[in-house]
């Protein structure tokens, strides 16, 4: 079985998730307090958070992860009562770990540091990605007078 070690920070203990399924294999006697009514981890919902930020081509330690952070997940989870409870991911913790993988200071407020390279990389990939056409277009008026292009692009 492919299993995922669930952790917290600043916190003692862990448990274990089944890595496909994301349901919790630990038995409950064994399980930190912290973990108390986990059921199911949300890993589909975690990746595909992951994939609207960075594209399809994660990292291992978001596609195919050792150990993650408890707050990195969605849960479903029980209540004292009983109830069927859904927890959402902490998105501050998610933010540090984008910010960690894109190698951005989030302490960084003026954007001084890396923020304003990365934007514009990013930016310049998602263009070429999402208009693969620019590139060539610019390839072929390369060269051309503006007359040249003004006609070509009339008639």
């Amino acid at each position: 079985m492919n299993r995922i070690a669930i952790h917290k920070a600043n916190h003692e203990g862990a448990f274990h998730i089944d890595g496909l399924t994301g349901q919790v294999v630990t038995p409950v006697d064994e399980r930190p307090d912290w973990a108390e009514g986990f059921a199911v981890a949300l890993l589909g919902e975690r990746t595909g958070w992951y994939e609207q930020r960075l594209g399809q081509q994660l990292p291992e330690s978001i596609r195919k992860p050792e150990m993650i952070d408890a707050s990195d997940l969605g849960w479903i989870a029980f209540d004292h009562e009983g109830s069927e409870v859904e927890i959402e991911a902490d998105a501050d913790h998610r933010m540090d770990v984008l910010a960690g993988i894109l190698n951005i200071d989030r302490e960084d407020f003026d954007g001084e540091k890396t923020i304003g390279n990365v934007l514009a990389e990013a930016e310049a990939i998602h263009s070429y990605s999402t208009h693969p056409t620019d590139e060539a277009t610019l390839a072929e008026v390369e060269g051309k007078s503006f007359e040249e292009v003004a006609k070509a692009a009339q008639g």
